[in-house]
């Protein structure tokens, strides 16, 4: 703090005096504990497309914010192969190549554009079909204070769509875990012409092109883990776990769909005017193999219902998206993960949209779970279509996404647990038409318990050093019996021999208080210092590597202050201070900054009950009075 002018206009002074004191009260009430805790909202990952890989490193559009140690996800996103012949095997999936391989993994190093892994990749992967890295929001402990969301995917990019969250110890939700809407999109709405007759006919097959001229056209494909090319992605046949469109006239988009089915949109069951009729409804998105938990998925997008009355601002609804969750404790307070499909855009004198599908939440938990938890990967309902009782006009609903899937790293916790398939959107209004097509529900999504993530433990090449060892968290906390409990928490354990914890004495050297021997899978360490002295303890963790190396923790301190041991005034002060109280000879004073730099030492040299401490000239602030390790904070006026 600057020193402040005696001259200076007396409001001025005035203000400064309050401010100060301001400051001292509020360091005087600091607890010298720090909270390990993380608050946490918003968008805690970041997404990067891979350029090129192999089995050891990755090459990568951006490396920004990537380091040694991160925790970090690949996926690959899309590639699969699918049947394009325009009949009804359209959108069948011939194989899944690479699309839906995932595995968690360490960067041990960042170099100009690429990363490098500590263990060799499980599986391949192919960039060209959207590959790409997320790094995970790691934290000891984690408070969800607001809304922790996923970035919506982007097939434009080849980023997006996953939230992923590493704690140590608990993860505590005062707010959701959100990750609805956020999969593969569903069919975008476009506004197809209104003709329909004996020269312009009802479209019937599997497969257009959306934009095109022709009313016979089928509304937009919902999206999945194939592409489809432009010239096909119109039309009620569904490509893989996308929900097909529904074909001219007005018949309902399908449901996405993620390990299960979508269900079909609703189809045409008008009686006229010539020309209009036609039950071609979008097909429901086709259920997907997670081959025995290798891969996951988004949820598909839901078809767009064909329209050619009104403008929407969406169609088919958007699939849910991935959420992997590894912690040690959470505790629920009554909130929620999500990663459910949106719903169907409705609509009126159209074909209603499909629901997109249920995403994909993985929940690796290694202690408890408690708390209310509601874990959801719901479809999103089909929209509904108003047929507003116009006499021979009814238009086809859009059908539910399916579920999606839950993954349990044991058995299913006591929490509420959703993967409902959406339900079809319904005809309202519909007068004097034939019988009805209804829209179909999803099908309800998967639990899947004693699951263990995709990850591995085979030592890469291309880092050629041991794993340093990691200290996720070290801290010091005075209990309410006057001990100071000491914890650490280590990455990997296996890499140390022991732990010790060092204490500063009174001539500031670090001095050995206690050892404890490191075991290889035990992370959490705990010590006690049952003496602490009056007035500043120091701590600090030493880590004694396999290796011959050491580190250090940053270090803690521990005020106790015991009542009637010294008394100290004036303070504030200006240019002396007066202490009351048993001096021993050799009694060591010492007046610091707040910063630690040494302004004044004395030591005494008899036995005193009060000595006069003079202070040369200082500028207003805090500072900090040790006698004989007892710790005042002092105010200094101008």
């Amino acid at each position: 703090m600057k020193p402040v002018n005696r001259y200076l206009w007396r409001p001025f002074l005035l203000t400064t005096f309050i401010k100060l004191w301001f400051l001292i009260l509020l360091l005087f009430t600091t607890n010298f504990s720090f909270s390990q805790t993380t608050n946490i909202s918003g968008t805690v990952n970041s997404y990067h497309s891979v350029l090129g890989i192999n089995s050891t490193a990755a090459k990568l559009d951006n490396v920004s914010g990537l380091s040694y140690g991160n925790t970090v996800l690949l996926i690959q996103m899309k590639g699969a192969d699918i049947n394009t012949a325009n009949n009804s095997s359209f959108g069948d999936t011939t194989s899944l190549n690479y699309a839906g391989n995932y595995e968690l993994a360490t960067i041990c190093s960042v170099s100009n554009d690429s990363v490098y892994f500590f263990n060799e990749l499980l599986n391949s992967y192919d960039p060209n079909f959207k590959v790409q890295l997320v790094k995970f929001g790691e934290y000891y402990s984690a408070n969800v204070v607001d809304t922790v969301k996923a970035q919506s995917w982007s097939n434009t990019t080849g980023k997006g769509g996953v939230l992923a969250i590493k704690v140590e110890s608990d993860l505590t939700l005062n707010a959701p875990l959100f990750a609805d809407a956020t999969g593969y999109k569903g069919g975008t709405f476009f506004l197809h012409s209104g003709s329909c007759g004996f020269f312009n006919p009802v479209g019937s097959g599997y497969a257009y092109d959306a934009t095109s001229g022709s009313a016979t056209n089928g509304a937009y494909k919902g999206e999945g883990v194939a592409d489809v090319p432009a010239n096909l992605d119109g039309a009620r046949g569904a490509p893989a776990n996308g929900g097909g469109g529904g074909n001219n006239h007005n018949n309902g988009g399908g449901g996405g769909a993620n390990l299960t089915a979508g269900g079909n949109g609703g189809g045409n069951f008008s009686t006229g005017p010539t020309g209009c009729t036609g039950n071609y409804q979008g097909r429901g998105g086709k259920p997907l193999k997670n081959w025995n938990g290798t891969k996951i998925f988004l949820g598909g997008g839901g078809g767009a219902g064909h329209a050619n009355s009104t403008v929407q601002p969406y169609a088919g609804g958007n699939g849910g998206g991935i959420i992997i969750v590894i912690a040690n404790n959470i505790i629920g307070n009554g909130n929620k993960i999500t990663a459910n499909g949106q719903n169907g855009r409705s609509t009126s004198y159209d074909g209603a949209s499909g629901g997109g599908a249920g995403g994909t939440v993985i929940m690796d938990v290694a202690n408890s779970y408690s708390g209310i938890l509601t874990i959801q990967a719901n479809g999103g309902n089909g929209g509904n279509e108003d047929d507003d009782n116009s006499a021979g006009r009814c238009y086809g609903a859009g059908g539910g996404g399916s579920g999606g899937a839950i993954y349990f790293n044991g058995s299913l916790p006591a929490i509420t647990t959703s993967i409902s398939g959406g339900i079809a959107g319904i005809n309202i209004d519909p007068n004097g038409c034939s019988t009805p097509v209804p829209g179909v529900n999803g099908t309800a999504g998967s639990i899947v318990q004693n699951y263990s993530y995709q990850t591995s433990v085979n030592p890469s090449t291309s880092c050629t050093v041991t794993l340093p060892i990691r200290i996720i968290y070290f801290n010091a906390l005075l209990t309410t019996t006057k001990k100071v409990k000491l914890e650490w928490d280590i990455a990997n354990p296996e890499e140390a021999i022991s732990f010790t914890i060092e204490k500063s004495n009174s001539l500031n050297n670090w001095v050995p208080l206690v050892t404890v021997d490191a075991l290889p899978n035990l992370h959490h360490y705990e010590a006690v210092d049952l003496t602490p002295g009056a007035g500043e303890n120091m701590y600090r963790l030493r880590v004694n590597g396999r290796e011959n190396n050491v580190i250090y923790s940053a270090q803690k301190r521990i005020t106790l202050k015991l009542p009637d041991r010294y008394s100290i005034y004036p303070n504030p002060a200006k240019n002396k201070i007066t202490i009351n109280g048993k001096l021993e000879p050799g009694s060591f004073i010492k007046f610091t900054d707040i910063s630690g730099r040494i302004i004044k030492e004395i030591i005494t040299n008899g036995s005193l009950s009060s000595i006069e401490f003079l202070l040369p000239s200082l500028s207003p602030g805090i500072y900090i009075l040790n006698v004989d390790n007892y710790i005042e904070k002092i105010m200094i006026l101008y």
